[in-house]
């Protein structure tokens, strides 16, 4: 049983409560939570920066920031609040934000309990708790910045919901501050918590926002060079309408964020590629086992003389009432109507998988979903049009020359691939389905069959991560698919050649009707190594193994500067992403024509119309005959003798072109002609003067 945390409500003289909890350093995060006692949440918010440095001037602006933006976002994506719980600079601002929504956020604050003051304590502490905030976490010390790694761990454990093992979205917004400030700004960046940056509240965030801007260059202080080098950083204006700081938040923590989207996006798809295939292959192996059934049932009738022992209807029915199905005359007529009824069965299968195409839509799906696994990658990475552009000059163009379009920002480039595969999927045949919707909370993103552990889908990824989780994610993939579709087409290899032999045995024994039976299963096991695919899989995955193989080992050789470089990290990604949609790409065309042939197989042949003849035309000319009056030659039709050849046509063969024709390509001029410009001269002819024969060496 975990130990019990002491807690306790505090009474404010506003007579607002809060609940206050004092861990100790055996305590856990996870303990911690519980003892807060928090009401359903779906976000986390974290407020860091300055307690007494904010400039009297810029006072009613931070005012309605963090009330009408900040508590308003949180309010609307139900997010809970964490910040230093005291009543000074943006943490008061904070509590009054939640008190003027009406308290309809949680709002916790964590100090050092050595520092504080609030009714009923005990302790020597001066700085008061701020009285709008909701809940307290009061641990050991008595120096600010004491509660700092507290403030982050829980700001974690927050985010692991128990029971769903669900992740929560998590930000940091930082205003102004100072040196505590920056150390809670580099704990941000290292646990891939994004930081939106309040520039223009001076102190630390304008700090940030300039050497941000500058990125190109890393400023000398290593704190901050890693703030800016590894952050995942959104600049916010101060001077900006407080209604686009709102947006921002909402956009990170509500599932407006574009890289949120695309996954939503992916998981859509991918749920519904697995149910079509489901669909697809229940359905191809009832068409398999019930044509089987029909060669048995058949041949058996036939064997056993089951016509002639067969009963009428009127006969038979009251006889199955009662029960006795098995008696002989009875089974032989339930094999009967099973004769009659199997062939309708299938041809209303594969009327269905004609009409609603489940195989197609399954391979358009799984498309669509990996183009835009594909994309959140190298968006992820930085890569290629994902690099964000970071200017280096502010002067402008010269004059006369029309300015460079700015570089769209890497979310909108996701945004704009996202919707160009998920409308080229729209006009397809799977717009005719509805998709079921992936539910979040079996986990989001999806758990892939490829994807590594340790990976939450929408942290930025260096070179040697991306290497890890995608390159090393797949090729984990492709290596145990390979083995297990080997044994699976050597299990139906191997039941194919049994077969077949089981058949030339029966034929061997005088017992060739039963060979019919033979030859059908081991059609149906040639069928369903064809609609899968299997060989030819197996044969993909390997050759996308050993390209992976290969570009691993490629980026292993490179040096650490190397690897370090953009343009390296840009080549791995598209590498690596080029092999997967070279093997995706085979692999949908491959099933695409299987299905073609299968679809041929199944349906009934038919003769093909020749094309419907224009009443509008006039009736071709026989082979041999001439054209009417006024008509041109039919296509690929040489003219009448004696008749020109049409403009643009080459004469026929032994005649001579028209007078100042050239000749055809390859023919010689008529005696006394030139050649043509650029053509050899005939044999025996000299060239231009000053002409060189092509072909042949010059004078040296």
């Amino acid at each position: 049983m975990p130990p019990t945390i002491n807690t306790d409500i505090i009474t404010f003289e506003n007579n607002h409560t809060a609940r206050v909890v004092f861990p100790t350093a055996g305590d856990s995060d996870g303990n911690i939570v519980d003892a807060l006692d928090l009401v359903d949440y779906k976000a986390v918010l974290l407020i860091i920066g300055g307690a007494d440095n904010l400039t009297d001037s810029l006072k009613p602006r931070l005012t309605q920031l963090f009330s009408r933006g900040i508590a308003r976002a949180a309010m609307g994506v139900n997010a809970v609040i964490l910040d230093g719980g005291t009543k000074a600079g943006v943490m008061e601002m904070m509590g009054q934000g939640v008190a003027d929504r009406g308290f309809k956020s949680q709002l916790i604050g964590v100090a050092p309990r050595g520092l504080v003051n609030y009714p009923g304590s005990k302790g020597a502490g001066e700085t008061q708790l701020d009285p709008n905030h909701t809940h307290f976490v009061l641990v050991d010390g008595d120096a600010w910045g004491d509660e700092t790694g507290s403030l982050f761990d829980l700001a974690i454990a927050l985010t692991n919901k128990k029971l769903t093992n669900k992740k929560l979205p998590v930000i940091a917004l930082l205003t102004a501050g100072g040196d505590t400030t920056k150390k809670e700004a580099l704990l941000a960046v290292r646990q891939n918590i994004p930081l939106i940056v309040v520039e223009g509240s001076g102190g630390l965030a304008d700090e940030i926002a300039t050497a941000w801007k500058a990125r190109t260059n890393l400023p000398d202080d290593p704190i901050m060079a890693e703030i800016i080098a590894d952050g995942r950083i959104e600049i916010y204006l101060l001077s900006s309408s407080v209604k686009s700081a709102e947006r921002l938040i909402l956009r990170e923590l509500g599932g407006d964020n574009v890289l949120l989207q695309a996954w939503g996006r992916f998981a859509d798809y991918d749920l519904n590629a697995i149910l079509q295939q489901k669909r697809f292959h229940r359905q191809q192996q009832a068409i398999l086992v019930i044509g089987l059934l029909i060669t048995a049932l058949a041949l058996i009738n036939e064997v056993y003389k089951g016509n002639q022992q067969r009963l009428n209807f009127e006969a038979w029915w009251p006889i199955v009432q009662e029960g006795k199905v098995f008696n002989g005359p009875v089974a032989w007529t339930v094999v009967h109507y099973l004769l009659i009824a199997s062939p309708i069965i299938v041809t209303i299968l594969i009327t269905a998988a004609s009409r609603f195409k489940q195989g197609n839509k399954w391979l358009l799906l799984r498309a669509g979903a990996e183009a835009i696994k594909r994309e959140i990658y190298r968006f992820r990475a930085s890569a290629d049009a994902y690099a964000e552009q970071v200017a280096t000059s502010t002067a402008a163009p010269p004059a006369g020359t029309t300015p460079a379009l700015p570089t769209p920002p890497p979310e909108q480039v996701l945004a704009k691939r996202v919707e160009d595969i998920t409308r080229r999927v729209m006009r397809t045949e799977v717009n005719s389905t509805s998709l079921v919707p992936y539910d979040r909370e079996k986990g989001f993103p999806p758990d892939m069959y490829a994807a590594q552990s340790g990976d939450d889908g929408f942290s930025p990824l260096t070179g040697d991560q991306y290497v890890r989780l995608r390159l090393g994610g797949q090729l984990s993939f492709y290596r145990k698919k390979t083995v297990k579709l080997e044994k699976q087409l050597k299990w139906v290899q191997w039941s194919i050649f049994i077969v077949g032999g089981l058949g030339t045995f029966l034929a061997a024994i005088s017992r060739q009707v039963w060979v019919a039976l033979t030859t059908a299963v081991a059609a149906a096991l040639t069928t369903y190594l064809s609609y899968h695919q299997t060989e030819n899989t197996l044969t993909k995955y390997n050759q996308a193994a050993t390209d992976l193989e290969n570009c691993k080992a490629w980026w292993t050789a490179l040096t650490a500067d190397e690897q370090a470089n953009p343009e390296n990290v840009t080549a791995l990604v598209n590498h690596t992403e080029q092999v997967l949609e070279s093997e995706l790409n085979g692999w949908v065309q491959q099933m695409q024509d299987a299905l073609a042939n299968l679809r041929d197989n199944q349906e009934p042949k038919k003769d093909v119309p020749g094309p419907e003849e224009d009443p509008s035309k006039p009736l071709a000319p026989a082979n041999g005959q001439p054209p009417a009056d006024g008509e041109p030659p039919a296509e690929d039709e040489p003219p009448a003798d004696g008749e020109p050849p049409a403009d643009g046509e080459p004469p026929a063969d032994g005649e001579p072109p028209a007078d100042g024709e050239p000749p055809a390509d390859g023919e010689p001029p008529a005696d006394g002609e030139p050649p043509a410009d650029g053509e050899p001269p005939a044999d025996g002819e000299p060239a231009d003067d000053g002409e060189t024969p092509p072909d042949q060496p010059g004078d040296d």
